[in-house]
């Protein structure tokens, strides 16, 4: 066995294990439903409990960031329907990064209602290049393929749709080409930034997921880099990209059982981003003893 064989079969390993954890979910989707809310003037969660997508209604049409799981589709339009909208009007899924539980609904979205799609230039390049980067179980999915994307987002680009104007910044590390996003909004005549770090998930930066996804050795300092380029932004509505991101789940409870905007929290974006920092150090300490394990035992 060489030491792409071994990393190779650790990450199946990983993958297969992450498989197992959606069993429940992959059986019946509508256990993971959540009734959608408002979280400020505009914006609109309806997602479900294990991805996080948002509604924005920019005034001529919506646009949704990110789509979901391919089996969660019809809680989706469930939620867009629910939250008062009609899934007809979504103009555009802006994807945060090219991950099929984040893209799995967006062309039955294309064909449906004619939504345009649009990821990175550099997640749209990486897909062009080895498809196989964005995670599509063939088993699960065996129809399953990766969007043709009608627009692809350069790094700090302005993206503008009828009232809304969303600055897009690249923060590789969970994919290399995982967009940024901060937008304004209204609540209760305050006006806030809002903010959504596209990719979380440290996972994708261990060296097995680096070898299947033919990463840059160095992705996980590229994630910490990510990190201090934010780091500045005043964000006081932390959107999540998963829900336990920036606690949707406990904030929306707090929100049904005390009132007021729990999602108003000037402190969230940076507790998040130092428990971020934490976890990839802690992925940099790992990767470096499998690495000094693997040069041992692969020397000859």
């Amino acid at each position: 066995m060489t030491k792409r064989e071994f990393l190779l079969k650790r990450f199946n390993e990983m993958i297969d294990d992450y498989y197992a954890h959606q069993e429940e979910f992959h059986k019946a989707p509508a256990t993971s439903f959540m009734e959608p809310f408002k979280i400020a003037d505009g914006l609109y969660y309806v997602g479900d409990t294990r991805v996080c997508i948002h509604l924005i209604d920019t005034g001529d049409g919506l646009i949704l960031l990110d789509s979901g799981f391919p089996e969660s589709q019809h809680l989706l339009i469930e939620s867009i329907w629910r939250a008062g909208f009609n899934p007809k009007d979504v103009r555009w899924i802006i994807h945060t990064h090219g991950h099929y539980d984040h893209f799995g609904a967006s062309e039955e979205f294309r064909r449906l209602y004619g939504t345009k799609l649009a990821i990175s230039r550099t997640d749209a390049e990486a897909l062009r290049e080895k498809p196989t980067r964005g995670h599509v179980n063939n088993e699960l999915y065996p129809y399953l393929t990766v969007p043709t994307f009608d627009y692809e987002i350069e790094d700090g680009e302005i993206f503008e749709h009828g009232n809304t104007k969303i600055r897009c910044v690249l923060t590789p590390g969970h994919t290399i080409g995982v967009l940024t996003f901060f937008f304004e909004v209204t609540y209760s005549g305050n006006t806030y930034l809002a903010g959504l770090l596209g990719g979380a998930g440290t996972r994708a930066l261990t060296l097995p997921y680096q070898c299947y996804n033919e990463d840059p050795e160095d992705v996980a300092y590229q994630m910490l880099a990510a990190i201090e380029k934010i780091w500045n932004e005043p964000v006081m509505i932390h959107l999540g990209n998963h829900p336990e991101n920036n606690q949707t789940l406990p904030k929306r409870e707090k929100q049904l059982e005390e009132g007021g905007n729990p999602f108003v929290d000037a402190q969230s974006w940076h507790d998040f981003l130092n428990d971020l920092k934490a976890n990839i150090n802690r992925i940099i300490a790992s990767n470096e003893a499998l690495e000094k394990e693997l040069n041992e035992r692969f020397s000859e």
